[in-house]
């Protein structure tokens, strides 16, 4: 039979036999996705340049492609409008083989938006005990490692946020675990107890304190008031026991936030008021509205802890009243989603439309849609001149009557909003970094640079950085610490790649039964059963010291 199919090869005309080859290679590798899209989740995503940049897609759940071990970075072009629904307008190109596959990372760029940094997030496939930073450079469009600095442990499941205007990058929460390190073979979850910082003009890294000991899910938003600008943590998932196998899940309270003051390195327990639904999964976008002097943090998504049901709504925080407000909500549920904001304009990208690790999760025709801050509406396409942002005239008096809270944290954090905003060179959201003209950098400013060079407030020294830096987790007893300490050579665990449906069930978006197997995009050891919990487990909030 063999012979037979080689003669007739040599008998037809030799592009015939090619043909095939070069339509295999046009659907193995993509350009964009015009051929369609399903689901995916767990991105990390940036604006740089007006592109939007979206890393952490793989080909195992697009029809045209469905190998799961084609890694892509996805790019959006904002220079003019689109509709989102078009996959021809999701530009596709395969990163090399080289760079690790990941889910759950982080994405910043720099003040001059010329270098994109990829931090954290759980392997795929050849789980490694190595903890490299990869950095993206714009100009080139290539990959590299970042060498000649000390890198923090990777962790997953935490939150991060990028602030260009002080060349910072912040990443809190998470956990070490077994699709991040190949030390750890069972469900342990080493959690991480403090914050990262990243200077991304020295592309050097400091551990900071973070609000909890042991914290993941919820959401981290810069906003600029005070001298260096403010950190606000919303929500959380905090474990019963800390770092232990079988411990519970509940959502902290949302009639407070967590407040990190930058230039004073520390944290305040601010209570809100309002209405507002806890959930876990959901992303945030920061609005800068000028005429009531005001921030608003809106919150979309994202699905109840305990019964697991995903959420339409979308609130905002106003700030400084820390005073919570509704929206129109999303038209379509979607939990675990990535937020990024140009002007008004709040892309969702990627995400779940159901609690689920298979086909019940549920398909949507393109990567990402579009929630107008402004308007409070899901937009079709995308309109670049949408780029200031205002409330309704009656929140925005609502807002001036009740300028800030009944009671303040600390008259500490309520000084901050009394200063200029002067003093922070940018806006709420990514237009500042996105829209205008690349920044000068000014790396000798001690504001920038202190805290690598001499260290975090309390006046530590830059070795002891270091040393919490290479340690960030804090061991329970000696043998845990000796554990880690042990572990300097890097070892490579393989995996099979997986992809988050098997390639012959890509095209079936209506709901699986039961006893259908489905590849999860977690893989199945990793699958977190959140059941009810008890809602009197105490939270420790950390006071800040020097690391």
């Amino acid at each position: 039979m063999a012979g037979w199919w080689f003669i007739l090869l040599w008998a037809l005309d030799p592009s015939f036999a090619n043909a095939g080859v070069i339509n295999l290679a046009k659907r193995t590798v993509l350009s964009d996705l015009s051929g369609g899209f399903c689901r995916s989740y767990r991105f990390g995503a940036d604006i740089a340049n007006n592109v939007l940049y979206t890393v952490g897609l793989d080909g195992g759940l697009i029809p045209d492609d469905g190998d799961a071990s084609n890694n892509y970075l996805m790019t959006l072009d904002l220079t003019s409008s689109f509709s989102t629904s078009e996959g021809k307008n999701y530009k596709m190109t395969k990163i090399g083989a080289e760079v690790p596959k990941i889910k759950d990372m982080a994405l910043w760029s720099n003040a001059e938006n010329s270098t994109l940094y990829q931090y954290g997030g759980r392997f795929l496939e050849n789980i490694t005990s190595e903890d490299t930073i990869w950095t993206y450079t714009v100009k080139d469009k290539s990959w590299t490692k970042q060498d000649g600095t000390i890198q923090p442990s990777r962790l997953e499941y935490g939150v991060y946020t990028n602030a260009p205007a002080i060349q910072a990058g912040f990443w809190i929460g998470g956990y070490r675990a077994s699709g991040t390190t190949s030390s750890i073979t069972d469900s342990t979850k080493e959690y991480a107890t403090g914050m990262i910082q990243l200077n991304t003009t020295t592309g050097q890294y400091t551990s900071l304190d973070g609000p909890y000991e042991a914290v993941e899910e919820g959401s981290l938003s810069y906003v600029p008031v005070g001298d260096r600008g403010i950190l606000v943590y919303i929500g959380g998932d905090v474990p019963s026991i800390k770092d232990e196998i079988n411990a519970t899940m509940n959502s902290n309270s949302w009639n407070h936030v967590q407040v990190y003051d930058i230039a004073g390195a520390k944290w305040y327990n601010q209570s809100t008021t309002g209405t507002v639904a806890s959930r876990t999964q959901f992303c945030a976008s920061v609005q800068q509205e000028k005429s009531s002097f005001s921030y608003q943090i809106f919150v979309l998504g994202g699905a109840d802890l305990k019964s697991k049901d995903t959420i339409l709504d979308v609130n905002y925080l106003s700030i400084p009243s820390f005073k919570w407000y509704s929206a129109v909500p999303l038209d379509d549920p979607r939990m675990t989603l990535t937020c990024v904001t140009y002007g008004r304009q709040i892309f969702g990208i990627g995400g779940r439309r159901a609690w689920a690790e298979d086909g019940k999760a549920g398909c949507y025709d393109a990567p990402a849609f579009i929630y107008d801050a402004q308007s409070e509406a899901t937009r079709s396409s995308f309109d670049p001149a949408l780029s200031s942002f205002s409330l309704s005239s009656s929140t925005a008096s609502d807002i001036k009557a009740s300028a800030s809270p009944s009671q303040w944290a600390d008259p500490a954090l309520r000084t901050l909003f009394g200063k200029s905003e002067a003093t922070i060179n940018t806006s709420a959201n990514n237009e500042t970094s996105s829209t205008s003209e690349p920044q000068e950098v000014n790396t000798s400013d001690p504001a920038i640079r202190g805290a690598i060079a001499g260290g975090v407030a309390g006046g530590v020294a830059g070795l002891a950085l270091i040393i919490g830096l290479l340690w960030f987790f804090i061991a329970t007893n000696k043998k845990q610490k000796n554990a880690i300490l042990a572990e300097a050579e890097v070892v490579t665990r393989q995996v099979q790649p997986m992809s988050e449906l098997p390639v012959g069930a890509r095209d079936g978006r209506s709901e699986l039964g039961g006893d259908t197997y489905m590849y999860s995009e977690l893989p199945v050891d990793s699958k977190r059963d959140i059941p009810e919990l008890d809602s009197e487990r105490n939270r420790q909030v950390i006071s800040h010291q020097g690391i």
